[in-house]
């Protein structure tokens, strides 16, 4: 009872600041407008730029807001004097703590829950004005990769990778799918994304004549079509229904048409995708991770405040937050200076050899570096604006990773915070 007093207070504190009624009035004006942002002549563009701008943009003010008052709710009690008056009954610095945070993510849940439904509505109400092949980003796709990649016949050359295959069926990719249909679901259809790379020995041409086969090996059943295949630009084929049985594999084929041009290909440049209408729940999958993202934020700034003075806990936590946003940076100029040959593609000619200057830095930032991206937070994690360009279902095991990985930071940082502010003296 204690702590959901404690939330009360601090939530009712909360929305008396001018800065939190700045900026959720900023937020909605930038929702209303990003349908005039200019973007290219794709038809599902400006859908993608208000969900772009939404999740970059308005939550970025969102967190900033949030905190920016979670840093300086208890240094600013603690100046007024104000949580006297709780320090003198019986109440654990726990429960101080976790009251502040349930606040805060009431506040939080309250703003994305106001903000995320005015996106929704305005995306779909443009979306349904879109052509109906450019409605996948208002469905929710579960994506299946190829078991098996194999080339018929004799491949060109391979590069990095890449097989490349000449036209003219001297030799023909191949992808093999299986238990598409491990959950039947009539309301679900099936199409397949090829993202081959393209060349010709032409010159500059736009598109190649493709072949593209579709086989069902449980029945048999097999189609062959021509397609015209755009030069870096996905394509799309959808599948006929009859040839996807419960169970059932499907093998893909490929091969250009014409003698003078290739293909390059890997195995996962062919991906089978079960679509059904599911935009709404993917995206309140994508708030719930969201709102992690700001619990998370939270808490940190919380833990900061318990011993910092409001102006240093803005700052640490700022820092938090934008250091964890580029943990991969850290990573990996952590991993350059171990072995610079790694990255020795990249490198200027006067760094692909080792010198005194390299040995020296390894010496004496290696270690601080590795702990450094194993303590921050990994915000990364929360990304869920990428599911949702591409039309691809948020699966539950990602929001399961994604609560946990919150669940076991913030019992850390809660810990920390309690401890802390137990042994800090007011008094």
């Amino acid at each position: 009872m204690v702590i959901f007093t404690i939330a009360h207070h601090t939530f009712r504190e909360a929305i008396r600041k001018k800065i939190l009624y700045v900026l959720f009035g900023l937020g909605i004006i930038i929702i209303i407008i990003s349908p005039l942002f200019p973007t290219i002549d794709e038809p599902d563009a400006r859908v993608k730029m208000m969900l772009v701008v939404f999740f970059q943009v308005v939550m970025l003010l969102c967190i900033v807001g949030i905190l920016l008052l979670s840093a300086t709710s208890l240094p600013s009690e603690i100046e007024e004097k104000t949580i006297y008056g709780i320090l003198s009954k019986p109440v654990s610095r726990l429960k101080i703590v976790v009251g502040k945070i349930i606040g805060f993510a009431f506040l939080s849940a309250l703003l994305l829950t106001i903000l995320s439904l005015l996106n929704v509505i305005l995306i779909q109400r443009i979306a349904s004005r879109l052509p109906e092949g450019y409605k996948s980003i208002l469905k929710a796709r579960n994506e299946f990769k190829a078991s098996k990649f194999c080339i018929q016949g004799k491949s060109h050359h391979t590069s990095e990778g890449i097989v490349w295959i000449k036209g003219g069926r001297t030799g023909i990719a191949l992808w093999s799918f299986s238990d598409l249909c491990k959950k039947p679901n009539s309301k679900s259809s099936f199409e397949v994304e090829f993202d081959i790379k393209v060349e010709s020995s032409k010159g500059f041409i736009n598109t190649i004549p493709l072949a593209v086969g579709i086989e069902d090996t449980f029945q048999g059943r097999s189609k062959t079509e021509v397609l015209s295949l755009r030069i870096d630009e996905p394509l799309t084929l959808k599948i006929d229904p009859e040839i996807v049985r419960n169970g059932s594999a499907i093998n893909i084929t490929v091969f250009p048409i014409q003698g003078t041009d290739y293909i390059g290909v890997t195995q996962n440049d062919v991906k089978i995708f079960s679509v059904q209408k599911g935009f709404v729940s993917n995206y309140a999958k994508a708030i719930v991770i969201t709102f992690l993202k700001f619990l998370l934020i939270v808490i940190i700034a919380v833990m900061g405040s318990t011993y910092l003075s409001a102006p240093v806990s803005i700052a640490s936590a700022l820092v938090v937050f934008l250091c964890g946003h580029i943990l991969d940076f850290i990573k990996d100029f952590s991993l350059l200076i171990q072995r610079h040959d790694v990255h020795e593609h990249a490198l200027p000619t006067m760094l692909k050899k080792p010198d005194v200057f390299l040995i020296y830095l390894d010496y004496i930032v290696k270690k601080p570096l590795e702990w450094f991206s194993v303590i921050l937070p990994d915000f990364k994690r929360f990304d869920s604006l990428k599911f949702l360009l591409k039309g691809i279902n948020i699966p539950l095991e990602t929001v399961g990773v994604v609560l946990g990985y919150t669940t076991i930071y913030a019992g850390i940082c809660i810990f920390i915070s309690s401890v802390i502010l137990k042994k800090r003296e007011f008094f």
